[in-house]
């Protein structure tokens, strides 16, 4: 038996076989292992940091339509800024702006003549007076006076 196991150690390799690559090829072939090994990692790291950041908005704010935010939150988001950190970040520019309208309105009222009666500052004319029954004279009569000055 150790014959044929001899025999069989000793035979010839077949010539179709791929040669043994040389240490170079073999240096680059673990190198270029290495890094996509390493890139590997990463993607997989950052597809787990991507997922527990959507989890985190979910939980924040369930009833949350991200459809009708603003590009500014897509932009955040693709910056790296975590899903709920962008939605709370445009939560309190709408907010701000809110506030911005308010205090605007508030001032514009501070400095408003008041709201117009359009009926009390309608002016009469001639002709109307004259169809008036003298108790709506009597009534309007400062109005009456104040249109009269309009006369020619």
């Amino acid at each position: 038996m150790d014959e044929n196991l001899d025999l069989e150690l000793t035979e010839e390799l077949p010539e179709d076989l791929p040669e043994e690559p040389e240490e170079d090829e073999k240096a680059s072939l673990l190198s270029e292992l290495e890094a996509l090994r390493s890139r590997l990692e990463t993607a997989e790291r950052t597809a787990r940091e991507i997922s527990a950041g959507w989890r985190e908005f979910t939980e924040l704010y369930p009833e949350a339509d991200i459809s009708s935010l603003p590009d500014s939150f897509n932009a955040a988001i693709e910056r790296g800024i975590p899903p709920a950190a962008a939605y709370a970040l445009e939560l309190r520019r709408k907010e701000v702006r809110l506030a911005r309208i308010k205090a605007a309105d508030q001032r514009a009222r501070e400095l408003s003549a008041g709201k117009l009666d359009p009926a009390d500052d309608t002016l009469y004319s001639p002709d109307e007076v004259r169809a008036m029954p003298p108790a709506e004279v009597r009534k309007n009569i400062e109005k009456i006076r104040r249109s009269m000055k309009s006369w020619r």
